[in-house]
């Protein structure tokens, strides 16, 4: 069996929403929010994450027994389907911090997280299908026949090895999501589950790349407006049978629905993160709140940690090249923003706050909790 090759071609369309996507990931790491606050909104997206998915699956629970069922694990199968769907965020949230990729071994216990189980011991990993399955009621418009369980292993064998390709890393990390939560559900591994696994994982991509947008942005909301376009988009006219077209697929249809509403949430996320910003940075003090996102970081460095930083810290701090960084600090000196710290070297090498911010710094430290926010 043939190594997985996705097709598909990057349309105008594609290019235009990676763009907003972009934007929209750069307005949410650098506008400031107070913690508690991020914490709060972290939870709301999280909660709305596990709802939604289960909606879209079928789980007609009530919102406020969804909510409940999120915190304390229950008997039934639509309360344990949303408990296990809470556990499985801490899972992805741990393998996040460890920098893991994704593996069919990771992949497995994801699933065992997710899985319903009536009774019986619950495995740490789940293992594949071992039976045909069908997805919908035959003959229906969405009905699919997925591929022999017998090559379930060496079709998610290909996947886990594309996702972790050179080819792969090369193509923008929603690019990358798209395509795997695609052949994910085509592959269809389990018996259930796999909607729930796939976005996930596909949510995962996002988040290893630095798209995760601090845990503010609900994927599942923008299929939930529009159930049926989602799995239209998915189906794309194929036949019924994977081995009838499926296995050869051009994913260009499939790519621009997925980035069109990644899109679309993300600028979500980012309106209401400058909402809830501009809230805050409205009572501050003026010269404080006249600081672009860059200025922002170094002050609350130098107000709150260090007296002075060298252009090396700024680099590392702000992410940007060297030249970058050189051109940033000869003008936020003109500014007054900054001063060298050695005024009498030939090159500046290392920089503090300048008179007027040093006392903007002394007023925030005479208040440090209100101000912690800075330190995003």
């Amino acid at each position: 069996m043939a190594l997985f090759e996705p097709k598909f071609s990057i349309t105008s369309s594609m290019a235009a929403n990676l763009m907003v996507i972009q934007k929209a990931a750069t307005i949410v790491d650098t506008l400031p929010l107070p913690t508690s606050l991020l914490k709060d909104l972290q939870k709301q997206s999280r909660e709305s994450t596990v709802l939604l998915s289960t909606k879209i699956e079928g789980n007609r629970m009530s919102e406020p027994a969804k909510r409940q069922a999120m915190y304390q694990r229950g008997e039934g199968t639509d309360q344990q389907e949303v408990y296990n769907l809470a556990k499985a965020l801490e899972f992805l949230d741990d393998c996040e911090k460890r920098g893991l990729p994704i593996t069919e071994d990771l992949i497995k216990k994801l699933h065992a997280i997710i899985r319903v189980i009536p009774y019986g011991r619950r495995p740490k990993a789940s293992e594949y299908r071992t039976e045909p399955v069908q997805v919908g009621e035959r003959n229906h418009v969405n009905w699919y026949l997925p591929p022999e369980w017998q090559d379930v292993p060496q079709l998610m064998n290909d996947l886990v090895a594309w996702v972790n390709s050179p080819a792969c890393a090369a193509l923008p990390a929603p690019v990358q999501a798209a395509i795997f939560m695609w052949q994910f559900l085509t592959i269809h591994p389990y018996t259930d589950g796999n909607g729930r696994t796939a976005r996930m994982l596909a949510t995962y991509i996002l988040r290893r790349a630095g798209l995760g947008l601090k845990g503010l942005f609900v994927l599942e909301s923008y299929y939930d407006r529009d159930i049926d376009a989602y799995y239209d988009n998915l189906q794309m006219g194929l036949h019924h049978n994977y081995y009838f077209g499926r296995n050869s697929a051009d994913l260009t249809q499939w790519i621009e629905f997925f980035l069109r509403g990644l899109a679309e949430v993300f600028s979500e996320a980012a309106r209401a993160v400058q909402e809830r910003s501009s809230e805050y940075t409205r009572v501050e003090p003026p010269l404080l709140r006249d600081l672009d996102p860059q200025q922002r970081i170094v002050f609350a460095q130098l107000a709150f940690r260090f007296n002075w930083l060298t252009t090396t810290d700024l680099r590392r701090l702000l992410g940007i090249a060297d030249r970058t960084v050189r051109g940033k600090v000869r003008k936020w000196i003109d500014e007054g923003f900054l001063v060298p710290r050695d005024e009498h070297a030939e090159r500046v090498r290392s920089v503090m706050l300048g008179p007027k911010y040093q006392k903007l710094a002394q007023q925030v430290l005479r208040d440090p909790e209100r101000y912690r926010y800075l330190l995003r």
